[in-house]
C-alpha cells in the first residue's frame, strides 16, 4: 500500500486504496487502486502514517495524483485481480494484510 484516495463521501476514510509492486529495477511502480473487498472497520484500520510525496516511481496519473494521500509502504496487502495488463491490475478486490511478506519482497506480477 504506497497511498489511499478519498470515498465519495469524503472525510478520513477512504474510497480505495492505492498498491504499488517493484520492477526488476528494484523501483516501487504504481499498479492502481483497489475500491472493493474492505469492511468500514478496515477502512478505518488501515489507514497509515502520510508520506508528503509519492513514493514510486515514474509519473502519476493526475486522476490519482489530484486527490492521493501518500503513505510510507510498510504494509503488504493481499490483492485478487482478473488480470495485470498494461495499466495496472483489473478488477483488484482486498483480500486483507500479509505479515509474512516485507514491501521490499513484492514485485510485479506478470502481464496476462
Amino acid at each position: 500500500m504506497v497511498g489511499w484516495l478519498p470515498g465519495h463521501a469524503g472525510g478520513e476514510v477512504f474510497g480505495s486504496l492505492l498498491v504499488a509492486a517493484h520492477d526488476h529495477d528494484g523501483q516501487l511502480v504504481l499498479l492502481g487502486a483497489v475500491r472493493t473487498g474492505f469492511s468500514d472497520a478496515a477502512r478505518r484500520s488501515l489507514l497509515a502514517l502520510a508520506t508528503a510525496t509519492p513514493p514510486v516511481a515514474g509519473t502519476v496519473p493526475a486522476s490519482i495524483a489530484v486527490t492521493a494521500h501518500w503513505v510510507t509502504p510498510r504494509l503488504v496487502g493481499d490483492i485478487a485481480y482478473r488480470e495485470r495488463t498494461a495499466t495496472g491490475l483489473r478488477h483488484p478486490s482486498w483480500r486483507g494484510l500479509r505479515f509474512d511478506r516485507a514491501p521490499e519482497d513484492i514485485t510485479i506480477p506478470e502481464t496476462n
